[in-house]
Parts: C-alpha cells; sequence; structure tokens
C-alpha cells in the first residue's frame, strides 16, 4: 500500500448516529481522506452502500487500494461540491446520508511535499488537488501588501495581519519565499513566540490554505447542490474545524430550517468528549452540526 499518514477518525459514534437511518441506505463520505470513517461505517453497517469522494489524488489513489476488496465502498475522485454530476456517474439519483470532514487530512497537513506543513518544511504549495492553478507559493510572492494583509486577517482571524503581511513583502523584495519553513520562520520572527504552545504561524498557514483552494465559497457553494443530493429524511452531517466554516454551516441550516426544508437535529453544536481530546488531540477543535432533509426541500 502507498505511503499514506493515517488518521484517527473524529467522533465516530456521534457521527455513526446522527448519520446512519437507515441500515441499507446509500450514504456519502465527500472528504474521504484516508477513510476513517468510512472504514468505521462499512464495518459497523454492511448492508449499507458506501461512496467516498475526495480531491486530492494521492487520497483517491490510497483509498481505492485500501478498499479494493470492500464491495460496498466505492471511491470517486471528485469536488464534493460537485456531488450531483459525481452521483449520477454512478447512476444513483438520491443518497439517505453524506458526510463531510472539512480541513486537513493528517497526511496532507504532516507531507512535507504538500506544502501545508510547518514543522515540515516543504514547497509552499497547500493545493487539494495538483489541478489547481494557484499556489500558496503565488498568493504569498504576488500579491499586494494590502491584499495578504486582508487574506491573513479575514482566513486566519489574525490581528497582527498587517505586520505579518509587510513583512512578508519587505522579505520578498530579497528573495522569494519558497518553502513552507521559511514562511513559519519569517512569521515566528515578524510576531514572537510569547510562549505559546501553538506556532504563530498557524493562522497564516490557515488563512493561506483557505485562499489557495477558495474553501469557504467552495462550502457556500456545495451546500444547496448536496441537500439536492438527499432524499426525504436523508442526513447531511458536517464536521469543521474554525469558526468560518462552522458559521457558513449554521448559517445554511438555520435558513434552511426556517424555509421548511427540514430540521436542525442538534441546535447546540457537538463538541468531542474529553477522552476523545485526551486520546486524539486533533479532534479538539471538531464541532458537528447535522439537517434532516424534510418534504419542503424536494425542488418542484
Amino acid at each position: 500500500m502507498m505511503n499514506y499518514i493515517p488518521h484517527k477518525p473524529v467522533m465516530v459514534s456521534e457521527i455513526s448516529q446522527l448519520l446512519i437511518w437507515k441500515e441499507n441506505g446509500i450514504y456519502i463520505d465527500g472528504t474521504a481522506g484516508a477513510g476513517g470513517h468510512l472504514e468505521e461505517l462499512s464495518k459497523s453497517f454492511p448492508k449499507a452502500v458506501f461512496v467516498g469522494i475526495d480531491i486530492d489524488n494521492e487520497a483517491v489513489e490510497f483509498l481505492r487500494e485500501k478498499f479494493s476488496n470492500t464491495e460496498s465502498v466505492h471511491i470517486l475522485a471528485g469536488n464534493y461540491a460537485d456531488m450531483e454530476s459525481l452521483l449520477t456517474s454512478m447512476g444513483i439519483d438520491k443518497v439517505d446520508g453524506i458526510l463531510l470532514d472539512l480541513g486537513l487530512s493528517t497526511h496532507q497537513a504532516l507531507s512535507a511535499s504538500r506544502g501545508f506543513s510547518i514543522k515540515n518544511s516543504g514547497p509552499l504549495d497547500m493545493r487539494f488537488s495538483v489541478s489547481q492553478k494557484v499556489t500558496a507559493y503565488d498568493l504569498v510572492n504576488k500579491l499586494s501588501q494590502e491584499e495578504l494583509s486582508d487574506i491573513i486577517y479575514r482566513y486566519g482571524e489574525e490581528p497582527r495581519a498587517r505586520k505579518i503581511a509587510k513583512d512578508i513583502v519587505n522579505a520578498r523584495t530579497i528573495k522569494p519565499l519558497e518553502t513552507t519553513g521559511e514562511l513559519a520562520d519569517l512569521v515566528a520572527k515578524s510576531v514572537g513566540r510569547h510562549g505559546s504552545r501553538i506556532h504563530p504561524a498557524t493562522r497564516v498557514f490557515q488563512a493561506l490554505r483557505i485562499a489557495t483552494n477558495d474553501e469557504l465559497s467552495n462550502l457556500e457553494r456545495a451546500l444547496p447542490n448536496i441537500l439536492n443530493c438527499l432524499n426525504i429524511g436523508g442526513r447531511l452531517v458536517i464536521i469543521s474545524y474554525h469558526s468560518l466554516e462552522d458559521r457558513v454551516v449554521k448559517q445554511q441550516f438555520k435558513r434552511w430550517e426556517q424555509s421548511g426544508m427540514g430540521e436542525r437535529l442538534n441546535k447546540k453544536v457537538i463538541k468531542p468528549s474529553q477522552e476523545e481530546v485526551e486520546d486524539n488531540p486533533s479532534s479538539r477543535s471538531a464541532k458537528v452540526r447535522a439537517f434532516e432533509k424534510g418534504a419542503g426541500g424536494v425542488e418542484e
């Protein structure tokens, strides 16, 4: 099997209870990653059919090998925002549940070659898919100081965005910033470490990743299309890891409910238990929201 860094799936029990309501239904993981949720769900519900979708070619290659002997799991390459057409290509009209686990996979986060990692220096890439044209290198080295500051503040919620952007622009006049290590060191020098366990460049890296992959716009564009893929009674379960994603999901679910398109299964966000956070620290910022489609959610 290819060298792919695995991860522990977040809140498996909670996700199972929210997502699976028909034991012989069809369920989609739109951000399958290393297949952690797919593996657990397919084992627990052997009568169901599961489809894993991922935009990352490395993930797709790994998943196809991982589930090559599992008849109930099918893997597709693509963007979850294009779920309708992806399912149509399989002859599937509607499904019973859809899971989106937003953000980075462990493999993406730790693999130096992917350019997401602060710890493991690699090229400033940060693309989920190599088919995307814009890289983090392009943003860091070509945007104006004002544009960089806006991205870092808006998507990273970084209060020191202006100073960081100014220092990036000053540094690149000498030579382009080419690696994640160079950028991380520059940000650390720009704002200082202040004794925090979290690297000072964390919010900057988050902002550049979101901007490189147009993540928030992709999510906003995807949600109405995804609702169309669900049967009546079907559930959409979304795991987010920062306030920007969670806000988009929360507001969309609320609008749907107010329009009579279904109901939120949890008004209050679900978070991992303290035991899970201690066992799997990467789950600490996870937030889960779920929506059930009603008869009012059907297009006329």
